[in-house]
């Protein structure tokens, strides 16, 4: 049976560090009953997985969770729903897309107002049945729908918020990630976490158990104290091409002048490990979105990270100890050279990030979103949003021949207008058994905050417009009027 974790996007979270670590490794007899409700997250909310792909039910391809937060269901207003779209030999499908709320049998609890469950934000085999799992997060909570032959289809447990042993830290909300970090084959949660005054990061290792949500163990590290930096996000990821999961925790080592504290730590059987320094740019934003993948196929996943407060993405190439020693990490703005478009504050460019191979040369590519670009006009198209394909290749990230799309772009539907935020989101798709990709983007803000996702496609010249298709939430049998649909995907 298939088992494999999917690498995941920015958390709010600490990280285990020294030599060899030593972590706290409990038994699930051990653990105590949860605790109360998690406090109110300080850092970033949590962003689009990338890496391995999402697959619900099994067969193999790729599938695609998208979130649509301010839906209506039934008369609850804004509670929030979540599409899944499955892989087929010819694509996804959307329009057999199933859609899925706390309305829906079997997911635990009832539809709130204002809940806003919607963050699609990790996925992968967190009971080791086979079939990937999908992390949803809301009112600084987080609940796991359980994959099956059928896909998602309503089971799922809330996640406890801590107290998992007398003195375990709690989770905090705001992020998270998944990953196989023990290399068990069996992917794990990781969160930020606190304790009093003290952060770290909590990994609970799977299994998690599908009645409670109780981890087959924990690991806890408090980073304040060990590592001397304050924990701010955390990435996790394959950086060391071992197959074993990393993390990446990313800080400041002084708030008073922003100045950036990070570390790589190495998954083992025996716990993290720890690698080289991660020296990222660091500042607090409300979002900060993260994608793992080999931009130049040197069998290292690399990380990009999302800055859009800065209008930068941040490239980091891995290696044996985490960061690459050959290859120098690199920001790119609207300003570098070969990067289409003006960098003006306000753009948000970084606002999504997602990578996979766009132009078939073997090469995974980056796309980023600028959600707040202004079109040629700024009256009629402030903040209608563009993305931009940034190649890999042999040296890593390349400028030559970047692209940028917008709904403007010929083929590409509807127009740009004002506040449409294309761009909210990305995920580069396995389109079957072709070997290609499709790219899907994100407009939260199309229509009047309804929200559209596009379908662009690929081929050896890259992404192109021509034969680009639309959907919105009704299309696939939602809610009428949407609530900001496409503004995070999981895939």
């Amino acid at each position: 049976m298939r088992r494999r974790a999917l690498t995941a996007a920015a958390v709010c979270a600490a990280v285990i560090a020294g030599t060899t670590v030593s972590t706290t490794v409990l038994a699930p007899a051990a653990l105590a009953a949860p605790g109360a409700d998690t406090p109110a997250a300080q850092a970033s909310a949590p962003a689009q997985p990338a890496g391995n792909k999402a697959d619900f039910n099994g067969d193999g391809r790729q599938d695609l969770a998208i979130g649509a937060h301010t839906a209506t269901v039934g008369e609850v207003k804004r509670a929030g729903v979540v599409t899944v779209a499955y892989g087929t030999p010819t694509g996804l499908k959307y329009e057999t897309a199933t859609v899925i709320s706390q309305a829906t049998p079997g997911v635990p609890s009832e539809p709130v107002a204002d809940g806003k469950w919607r963050e699609v934000s990790s996925a992968g085999d967190l009971d080791g049945d086979g079939y990937d799992d999908l992390v949803v997060h809301y009112l600084q909570k987080n609940m796991v729908l359980w994959g099956s032959k059928d896909g998602i289809t309503g089971a799922g447990t809330a996640l406890p918020s801590g107290n998992y042993t007398a003195d375990s830290p709690k989770l905090l909300g705001g992020g998270m990630g998944v990953g196989d970090v023990n290399g068990d084959g069996v992917a794990d949660f990781v969160s930020r976490a606190h304790n009093g005054m003290s952060y770290g990061v909590s990994a609970l290792l799977g299994p998690l158990n599908r009645d409670t949500g109780k981890p087959a163990g924990v690991w806890h590290r408090d980073t304040s104290t060990l590592d001397k930096f304050n924990i701010g996000t955390v990435y996790v990821g394959d950086l060391t091409g071992d197959g074993t999961a990393d993390i990446v925790a990313s800080g400041s080592a002084d708030l008073s002048n922003g100045t950036p504290g990070g570390v790589v730590l190495k998954g083992s059987p025996d716990g993290l490990v720890k690698g080289s320094a991660f020296t990222g740019p660091y500042m607090r934003e409300d979002s900060m979105p993260a994608a793992f993948g080999d931009l130049n196929k040197d069998g290292y996943q690399d990380l990009v990270t999302g800055y859009p407060g800065q209008n930068k993405v941040y490239v980091t190439y891995g290696g044996k100890d985490g960061v690459s020693d050959t290859l120098t990490s690199r920001a790119y703005t609207q300003a570098s050279a070969g990067v289409p478009g003006l960098d003006e504050a306000g753009d948000k460019f970084g606002s999504a990030v997602a990578v996979g191979d766009t132009d078939r040369d073997g090469y995974a590519d980056l796309v980023v979103g600028a959600s707040y670009e202004t079109g040629s006009d700024a009256a009629t198209t402030a903040k209608s949003g563009a993305v931009t394909v940034l190649r890999g290749g042999p040296s890593g990230i390349t400028t030559t021949g970047a692209a940028s799309f917008t709904q403007n772009s010929k083929g590409v539907p509807s127009t740009s207008e004002s506040d449409d935020h294309f761009g909210a989101a990305a995920a580069v798709v396995d389109t079957g058994d072709d070997g290609g990709t499709e790219l899907y983007v994100g407009g939260n803000g199309e229509d009047g905050y309804q929200g559209r996702v596009w379908k662009l496609a690929t081929g050896a010249s890259g992404v192109t417009g021509e034969g680009a298709t639309s959907f919105r939430l009704g299309t696939v049998g939602g809610p009428a009027g949407g609530g900001n649909f496409g503004h995070r995907m999981a895939g």
